[in-house]
């Protein structure tokens, strides 16, 4: 049994690593706010320690981690993921960065096997082909802007300091307990209820990873920390997909007749022609590979939504 601290355990992909390491006997730790919704943890927050912190405040930070002397750390605590309501410059820049430097320099005061930073493939800006971990990083926000110095800080600490550092830049993960108001969940609500359903662009691509696929990597990356510790690895497909492609595949797994209809949202960002991950270097350094296809997933994700919907606060079938 290892003791595992996951920041933003309370959070979509958080939650799933939570559920993860409960199933192999580890002990779980979770840092949160107090504000936090902790919806997706109420079955089994008995079977967790919840601990509200604010990563802002170091001193208190750095007793608990000298105190709970964790072993394992799984970094997710982000704020600007949601664009369309999360915009507030100071709180982007304090959890995203501020955040991390101070998680960073705590942990340095013990010994630990492993922690993983969390980033995103929005470090890299647009670019015409597929995102190599070693391209020019030009995000076009502030919460690219914050991710990437939050990468190159635990680069540099994990360097100066020999520490066993990784960060992933997850492209776009989807899910279990993923938000209703996010994409996937969206088109598979309205599949589901065969209701109105109401899109940007048919022509916006993402690169598409199931969260399976992502706990997978993250396991492989703790078994050779010490192999790969300092490194930097793309988690995604290498491969795009474009909105209509997707709500085509889910009208096919779920029966449905429903005729999406575009242009009725705005957009919430500039929409590039490529969002793809390069994803050689973590097949290579690790032998990872994604194993479900975009079908394989979303049916997956579709029978978890049929399965627990009380999870959910307005979906009701």
């Amino acid at each position: 049994m290892k003791k595992v601290l996951i920041t933003g355990g309370a959070g979509f992909i958080g939650s799933n690593f939570v559920r993860k390491f409960l199933e192999l006997d580890h002990q779980v730790y979770v840092i949160e706010k107090k504000e936090s919704n902790l919806w997706r943890l109420k079955d089994i927050k008995n079977k967790i320690k919840i601990n509200y912190i604010d990563l802002k405040d170091f001193s208190k930070l750095k007793s608990f981690i000298i105190k709970t002397k964790p072993q394992i750390i799984l970094h997710f605590a982000a704020y600007g993921t949601y664009p369309r309501r999360q915009q507030d410059i100071k709180m982007m820049i304090d959890t995203n960065l501020l955040g991390t430097i101070n998680l960073v320099n705590a942990l340095s005061k013990i010994k630990f096997d492993c922690f993983i930073n969390t980033s995103s493939s929005s470090e890299y800006g647009i670019k015409d082909k597929p995102m190599k971990e070693t391209d020019l990083l030009e995000p076009n926000n502030l919460y690219g802007i914050t991710k990437a110095a939050s990468t190159m800080y635990c680069q540099n600490i994990a360097r100066e300091l020999d520490l066993p550092i990784v960060t992933t830049r997850v492209f776009a993960a989807y899910g279990y307990f993923e938000a209703e108001e996010r994409l996937i969940p969206t088109i598979i609500k309205s599949c589901l209820k065969n209701k109105k359903l109401k899109l940007s662009s048919p022509y916006s691509v993402r690169d598409f990873i199931f969260i399976e696929d992502i706990i997978d990597a993250y396991l492989k990356i703790i078994k050779n920390i010490q192999r790969v510790k300092g490194e930097v690895f793309n988690l995604g497909t290498g491969k795009q997909i474009d909105i209509d492609q997707i709500v085509s595949l889910i009208k096919e797994i779920t029966n449905s007749k429903i005729k999406p209809e575009y242009n009725q949202i705005k957009l919430a960002q500039k929409e590039p022609k490529n969002w793809v991950a390069d994803n050689s270097k973590i097949k290579q350094s690790l032998n990872w590979y994604p194993k479900y296809s975009l079908k394989q997933g979303f049916k997956k994700d579709t029978e978890w939504f049929k399965k627990n919907i009380f999870y959910t606060k307005n979906l009701k079938l």
